[in-house]
């Protein structure tokens, strides 16, 4: 590319510094925790697909890509422990970095502004851990749309952004979706910038890219009956995935509570979710409308732009359900849009002087957000205020510092395990373990493992057949979401639970956490009801 075209140069370096970083921030925090529901659905997912089974039509799961992202690291790493799961998402939070740091160096967005972003950004990958997928895909989206901006003419951006579309649909549906919308918005500016003689050579190219992206899961869809039937009934799933919560604006806060640390992550939750909507907009008012030669000299503003482009889609994932673990996975393009800003603003002689506070209070304003929620603070918080409350637990090689409560029913099941020798299939847990299985290394006896939706008499009855060699089962009957009393077991999978009640043996064993119970099938290994004494 020459430079004469006023194009802004390729940076020479990005990625071996972005992987840099993430493997630092991995390095800090992967000892921390461990979520058995959502996280565990990742690592169990990602084991059963490194040996060779299909998401969706296997087991339940969401799209492929991500669990094939994480099989292709355990089989290189030769491990498939939760530590490699770990790593391999902050690889992959290294692409949307990487990402990142490629477009600003392309903006010319100075040097020290640019670690600051890429700080920023990876105090955000520290929260929700398992959905890096989601942030860095955002970051990505920034990226693309930027480098279809800076040159609309070309098929190849534009057949770029489509296998970046095509891909992203892979790890989630809900990502092809806001990057098709992304691409809408940005043919619309371009538009109204006066190149509509692009749209047939755009959307062609771009088409050309969806399908190139996505053709493994749509060879997939055509050659496999069963995969083509698992997948349209996921699809029609889908309304049933999210339970819309309220968006918590800053005047949902209790502002009449002590200012604890929880209450100021409130308020900056609550900031967020006005400042970021507001962020966009301005990127967006702030496009540069008078034709790409003269946008192309302007490029922070021409990625200001991109930025805003990308996160507005994102923002229905961020609100739909607005519990602070989908917006922090939903609101990373704000970051970069905050950046420009200040940086613009410091080029300004009437805002110079309140750049620096400006970017303070932004800095803080995501500080407060995320690290409460961060598993390194967690951890330290809860073992400073009661060391009895945490406890180190060996998974694989590594000890990873967990709850009390968490640890007891591991060890517990683990010992059963290994003293009743169980086999894939003879074991169970449910409603929201399935990271119990990936801690055993197990394969559950049924397709489901996450017990989120109420199932037909039909279904439960599949499952009944499933568990005839199951010999021990970890209950939680009372667990549910949003205290819904519709999700517990008794309402979701009533049959099932009625025919374990009466054809296995409950096992009284005080370490376990109260509301949690095992099952053993009688005259099955002795070790299941040793342990009770």
């Amino acid at each position: 590319m020459r430079r004469s075209e006023g194009y802004p140069p390729l940076p020479a370096r990005g990625t071996p510094g972005a992987l840099l970083l993430s493997v630092f921030a991995f390095l800090v925090q992967w000892r921390f925790g461990f979520g058995w529901a959502d996280e565990g659905l990742l690592w169990y997912g990602s084991q059963r697909a490194a040996l060779g089974e299909i998401p969706l039509l296997d087991f339940f799961s969401y799209d492929p890509g991500r669990y094939y992202w994480n099989a292709m690291i355990f089989r290189l790493a030769g491990d498939a422990g939760l530590f490699t799961l770990l790593l391999s998402c902050s690889l992959f939070g290294a692409l949307g970095l990487a990402a990142a740091w490629f477009a600003l160096c392309r903006a010319r967005i100075p040097v020290l502004w640019r670690v600051g972003c890429v700080v920023v950004l990876l105090v955000g990958f520290g929260f929700p851990r398992h959905k890096i997928f989601e942030q860095s895909l955002s970051l990505i989206l920034v990226c693309v749309v930027f480098e279809t901006l800076l040159k609309p003419g070309s098929a190849k951006r534009w057949m770029l952004f489509g296998l970046a579309t095509g891909v992203a649909a892979m790890v989630g549906r809900n990502h092809g979706v806001f990057f098709v919308v992304a691409a809408i918005l940005t043919g619309a500016y371009l538009v109204r910038i006066g190149r509509k003689n692009l749209f047939f050579m755009g959307f062609r190219s771009f088409s050309a890219g969806v399908i190139v992206g996505y053709l493994p899961v749509i060879l997939l869809f055509l050659g496999n009956v069963e995969f083509r039937k698992v997948f349209i009934d996921s699809v029609l799933l889908t309304s049933q995935w999210q339970l819309p919560l309220p968006i918590p604006f800053p005047w949902r806060v209790d502002w009449y509570q002590a200012l604890t640390l929880e209450q100021l992550q409130a308020i900056a939750v609550g900031l967020l979710c006005l400042l970021v909507p507001a962020l966009y907009l301005t990127g967006g008012l702030l496009l540069p409308v008078t034709g790409l030669a003269i946008a192309r000299q302007m490029p922070q503003r021409l990625l200001l732009g991109a930025a805003s482009i990308a996160g507005l889609p994102y923002l229905h994932q961020a609100f739909d359900r607005a519990d602070f673990g989908h917006i922090a996975q939903s609101v990373l393009p704000a970051v970069p849009v905050v950046f420009i800003l200040l940086y613009l603003s410091s080029r300004q002689p009437g805002w110079r002087r309140l750049t620096p506070v400006l970017s303070v209070a932004a800095t803080l304003v995501v500080l407060l957000a995320w690290l409460p929620s961060e598993p390194i603070v967690q951890m330290l918080r809860a073992q400073k205020a009661n060391p009895q409350s945490v406890q180190p637990v060996s998974m694989g090689s590594k000890k990873f510092l967990l709850y009390r409560s968490q640890a007891d029913v591991l060890e517990t099941v683990r010992a059963i395990a290994a003293k009743c020798s169980l086999k894939d299939g003879e074991f169970m847990a449910a409603p929201s373990f399935p990271g119990v299985y990936a801690f055993l290394g197990l394969k559950a006896p049924f397709w489901e493992m996450y017990y989120l939706y109420q199932r037909s008499p039909e279904f439960q009855r599949k499952h009944i057949a499933a568990i005839g060699d199951t010999q021990l089962i970890l209950l939680a009957p009372e667990n549910t979401v949003d205290l819904l009393e519709r999700l517990k077991l008794a309402n979701t999978y009533g049959l099932l639970l009625t025919y374990i009640r009466e054809h296995y043996q409950e096992l009284s064993i005080p370490t376990l956490p109260a509301g949690t119970v095992l099952y053993a099938k009688p005259g099955s290994c002795a070790a299941m009801l040793n342990v009770q004494r």
